[in-house]
């Protein structure tokens, strides 16, 4: 007899298979323009081996746009600037399965020469500008998130990239190190402006603890994961308890309160129709450590 969650995650997966669009990938929303988000975490969470009808395995866009030299970029949505998040999430989709692994090797390479701008010192936002780790956009500073999802990237292929990887590695180190917040995990800017401490959010805990799992014993990582364990009830969305529960089971962690109020909110997901959120439940309540491609 089928248990609630795997009668729930049937239905995430017959939820994604249905919006699907004609060219083989998703939007936010059914019926809108395929995104390269959306795609991917589409793709993660329901397997290439779905694809039906005439619907390619391999949406287009998860393959090279018309990419300017040495940058084999996904395009989103043309004329907008390349989203370098969005490029290391593709990269990591694309690293899972061995017919697109030397796609994800591209774009790694690419995004080791892609840095954040600097600034010069500031008396009201404690933070070093000088560290150029990884921004979303050209000319934009070095963010958290990006920085921490170019590295789960950069980690995961490090064995199959130059050895300039190491150093660029150890700069996105330094900026989670230096942003981390005073109670622990990770705030969208820096850690304390204009005097005040800010506060740590799930998502962006949840992404630098993925990005730092090969550092557990760090004390920036213990207090951490401390932190994403007690934020939990804080942030109820599908893709904050997703993220968390991916994050707390690549740490070998209890995941089963993030897990059972994902249950709640994977519902939420489906009245409300974003196709990110019930891609990014439906990966978090099935994926296996022998397959996680957050795994490092």
């Amino acid at each position: 007899m089928q248990t609630s969650r795997q009668k729930l995650t049937e239905r995430l997966r017959d939820a994604l298979l249905s919006r699907r669009n004609a060219d083989g990938g998703w939007g936010y929303f059914a019926g809108k323009q395929t995104r390269l988000e959306p795609t991917c975490w589409a793709t993660l969470a329901v397997g290439r081996s779905v694809a039906t009808g005439p619907r390619p395995e391999e949406p287009p866009v998860l393959r090279p746009g018309v990419p300017r030299p040495a940058a084999p970029w996904r395009h989103d949505v043309p004329g907008t600037p390349v989203n370098y998040t969005f490029q290391a999430l593709c990269g990591l989709t694309l690293a899972g399965s061995p017919a697109t692994r030397a796609q994800s090797l591209d774009i790694a390479r690419a995004l080791l020469d892609v840095r954040g701008v600097t600034f010069e010192p500031s008396a009201v936002i404690k933070q070093d500008n000088s560290l150029q780790a990884w921004p979303w956009v050209d000319q934009t500073f070095s963010w958290a998130e990006p920085t921490s999802v170019v590295l789960v990237l950069l980690k995961r292929l490090r064995k199959e990239l130059p050895a300039a990887a190491g150093e660029r590695i150890a700069i996105g180190e330094r900026v989670l190190a230096d942003r981390v917040c005073a109670t622990g995990g990770w705030n969208y800017g820096g850690s304390n402006a204009f005097g005040q401490n800010l506060p740590a959010y799930v998502p962006t805990t949840a992404w630098g603890l993925l990005a730092l799992q090969d550092r557990a014993d760090d004390p920036v990582v213990t207090r951490s994961v401390a932190r994403l364990v007690e934020d939990l009830r804080t942030e109820m969305s599908p893709q904050a308890l997703a993220l968390a529960a991916i994050a707390l089971r690549v740490y070998r962690k209890d995941a089963a309160a993030a897990l059972a109020a994902l249950d709640t909110q994977a519902e939420a997901a489906l009245a409300h129709g974003n196709v990110a959120s019930i891609a990014m439940s439906l990966y978090a309540l099935t994926a296996k450590d022998q397959d996680d491609v957050f795994r490092i």
